[in-house]
């Protein structure tokens, strides 16, 4: 359920097959899309890159020209797949779909400095699956407050705020989304419960990529007579060139359909070949007409089988940038006797209908309240795994913008990398000097009465489901504690989990004198709740840094060997048997943090081989490790959290040398550029504890110690704190792994109770 976030943002994001769109609701009620590279518009693109990570968006259309068997255009496309093959690597499609979210967060991050409340829409027509492998991969992009709508419902509230469009209760409209993978339909009529979803349909193999698909087959027709070399070439690459002029082909075609929408002939470039080819509209309008008339009947029958006639339609709302094809209108039109509504930027309206905030779906016209409490989506499971269907009612104080916006799709100023400020703009209900009517006056009581009851339930409904219905708060999630961990009792280990199903235990300090680095790999089945052995470290470790990369990698950097402080980096990929040397940190390092920020792995402080701290801050690139800034002092110990979104927490550690001085410190570095030291301080000076940025909780510590005193939860949110539940023992020197709302914590030391490592495994559940 979408909370209201510090500031009142809320995001919208569409992810397409071709295109993702992410719109922001300011506090101010103000909605603008959000620039990648200075366009709305951020390609859905994936490619793998040597180290390991996804570029995403323009820099993987660049890469791919290194290497287009790495390359996926379209991951939307291949939900129904559970990994897709990149190169020689297998890389799962949710992590894929992560990679383009975790983009989205990075561009949010640079406006709001935080990760708001997000709202997903998807197709009408997915079942429950596909919601869970969308909803899983904003999760594993960072997005903590994830929502989920319906694509043809949100574009319903666009049609209705922003079109200025009445869309009186029990009228219906035609939501006609064609993108670039399917064409959608959907007609939504809005209920007194508010909007539903009464018809739907569509044509899986009709996209705009099916357009571009047949405009291929036209000039390869062409192609095939006067060149048939270059044709074969394109048809059937066999080289990284071929594929590389293949690709640059059917980009050219595409921007040529693009071009036909707005004249009457595009050229068309061909590799290889000199001369450009030319297509014409008619040409166009004549290979796709067939396909367009295919969703011409497909949304006929949809209109059909809902009960309604077209005539009875409030509107067709044409959606999706294949929606731009001139012969989509007239075809409709012709065939339904509707205008079809057509807009400037159609990629746009579904992100921003998902941000609409409830009171501008109240209009002066009788019978067309459509604001209601959020439904529970159709799922079966906890409504926790999936999100909601619909967006809740965020309670704020700052008016909503009334301007309508006629076709343009958003407002006029975009989203950049900074806010922009501007005042206000109260809705207008009528000419002050012009008194209403009684009969206006009480329809207006009885509007606003509708309002103030429905943001009530949604308040209530907040409240019920974080677990508030009383005055009295409720503790936050529980521990459960997991069989022990084979083998000696230890602490200094690192944890990570792999697949959301595997906890991987790696290296540590044994607490058996005389108390020898580790070099065994643990493997707990969360499912199965068995333990197993996984692949021995190259060499006994503890005290290093353990991250899991987006491609489920393990990476473990630095550590403590018996020789002291080391620079190696050891990698396992997933499924992998042996540990591969990755790129050496710059200096060795025992007892720094690392973390996966969603743009890369960052790695901060630590001991160096002469014993003392130190305060750098490095981070793996395409060519190795660079310093990207400095702590605020030197620490070691330390503990690091991120929302996933560019932002990363480095907290509190020690200073062994020079007076063993623990740290209560909080630094914040932002987007690999930026170290802030913010006033925001531990409750007290913390060595060895672990931190995570908690969903629905916010950022904590748990653990650590200074001297003999052990210490358990801390949050920035001071009421947070005492609503966790503590350990039985408290500890420092913990490993600790998050996955699915879950904290797993194992091993660790407590001085007080002469406990110099444990085998002790716990599972805290924090979220529903």
């Amino acid at each position: 359920m979408v909370s209201p976030a510090p500031g009142g943002y809320v995001v919208g994001i569409d992810l397409g097959t071709s295109n993702t769109v992410a719109v922001i609701r300011s506090p101010d009620g103000r909605r603008r899309p959000v620039l990648f590279d200075g366009a709305p518009l951020m390609p859905s693109n994936v490619f793998l890159q040597d180290n390991g990570q996804l570029a995403v968006g323009r820099d993987a259309a660049r890469l791919a020209q290194l290497d287009p068997g790495r390359y996926e255009p379209n991951p939307k496309r291949r939900i129904d797949e559970p990994s897709v093959l990149l190169g020689s690597a297998e890389v799962p499609t949710v992590h894929m779909l992560a990679a383009v979210l975790r983009a989205v967060a990075v561009g949010v991050a640079e406006i709001t400095r935080f990760a708001p409340p997000v709202v997903l829409t998807y197709p009408a027509s997915w079942g429950q699956t596909r919601r869970k492998m969308l909803h899983d991969a904003a999760l594993a992009a960072g997005w903590q407050d994830v929502s989920m709508i319906q694509e043809p419902v949100a574009a319903a509230r666009y049609f209705i705020s922003a079109l200025n469009h009445p869309l009186p209760q029990g009228e219906a409209v035609v939501v006609y989304d064609f993108g670039g993978g399917t064409i959608d339909i959907a007609v939504v009529r809005n209920e007194p419960q508010g909007f539903a979803v009464i018809g739907s349909g569509g044509l899986e193999d009709v996209g705009g990529l099916d357009l571009d698909a047949a405009l291929v087959d036209l000039l390869g027709g062409v192609l095939q007579t006067s060149e048939p070399a270059v044709w074969r070439r394109l048809q059937d690459p066999r080289t990284a060139q071929d594929r590389r002029d293949r690709r640059l082909f059917w980009e050219d075609v595409r921007g040529a359909k693009e071009m036909l929408s707005r004249t009457t002939v595009a050229p068309v470039s061909v590799p290889g070949v000199e001369a450009a080819m030319h297509l014409t509209r008619e040409e166009l309008e004549s290979r796709i007409g067939p396909m367009i008339a295919r969703t011409v009947a497909e949304t006929a029958r949809v209109v059909r089988e809902s009960g309604l006639e077209p005539r009875s339609l409030a509107g067709i709302l044409l959606v999706g940038g294949s929606s731009r094809v001139p012969l989509v209108a007239r075809m409709l039109h012709r065939e339904l006797q509707v205008v079809p509504t057509v807009l400037e930027q159609p990629e746009l309206p579904v992100a921003e209908g998902a941000v609409v905030h409830p009171s501008e779906l109240v209009s002066s016209f009788t019978g067309t309240a459509s604001v209601s409490a959020p439904r529970p989506p159709v799922m079966t499971g906890p409504p926790a795994a999936y999100g909601t269907e619909s967006m809740p009612v965020p309670v704020s104080a700052a008016p909503m913008s009334g301007i309508p916006v006629s076709v343009a799709p958003v407002s006029a100023v975009p989203v950049s990398a900074s806010p922009v400020s501007a005042a206000p703009v109260s809705p207008a209900v009528g000419h002050a000097e012009e008194p209403a009517p009684a009969s206006s006056k009480a329809a207006l009581i009885a509007g606003i009465a509708v309002v103030l009851l429905v943001i009530a339930g949604g308040i209530f409904a907040l409240k019920t489901y974080n677990g508030g219905g009383g005055d009295a708060p409720k503790p936050i999630g529980q521990w459960a504690k997991l069989p022990d961990l084979p083998g000696v009792p230890l602490e200094g280990a690192g944890a990570a989990i792999v697949s959301d199903s595997k906890l991987f235990v790696i290296g540590g300090l044994s607490a058996v004198a005389p108390r020898p680095q580790l070099n065994t790999v643990y493997v707990y089945d969360i499912e199965n709740k068995t333990w197993g052995k996984g692949p021995d470290l190259p060499e006994p470790l503890s005290h290093m840094a353990v991250v899991a990369d987006p491609n489920q990698a393990i990476w473990v950097l630095g550590g403590l060997t018996s020789k002291g402080a080391t620079d190696k980096v050891w990698k396992l990929p997933v499924g992998a048997t042996r540990w591969e040397e990755g790129p050496a940190l710059p200096k060795p390092r025992n007892s720094g943090a690392a973390i996966y920020d969603g743009g890369g792995i960052v790695y901060a402080g630590g001991t160096q081989p002469d014993r003392d701290s130190a305060d750098t801050i490095w981070a793996l690139g395409g060519k190795g490790w660079d310093q990207i800034g400095q702590l605020s002092d030197k620490r070691e110990k330390l503990a690091a959290a991120t929302d996933a979104a560019g932002t990363i927490w480095f907290l509190g550690g020690i200073q062994q040398a020079n007076g063993n001085r623990t740290k209560d410190t909080v630094d914040m570095l932002l987007q690999h550029k930026v170290v802030i030291n913010p006033t925001l301080k531990l409750d007290q000076p913390r060595e060895g504890a672990v931190a995570a940025n908690l969903t629905g909780v916010g950022l904590c510590t748990l653990g650590g110690n200074q001297g003999s005193t052990v210490y358990d939860w801390w949050c920035q949110d001071a009421a947070k704190t005492p609503l966790l539940p503590k350990l039985d023992v408290p500890r420092s020197g913990m490993a600790m792994a998050l996955s699915g709302g879950v904290m797993y914590v194992v091993g660790g030391y407590n001085g007080t109770k002469h406990l110099d490592g444990t085998s002790t495994v716990e599972a805290f559940k924090y979220t529903g």
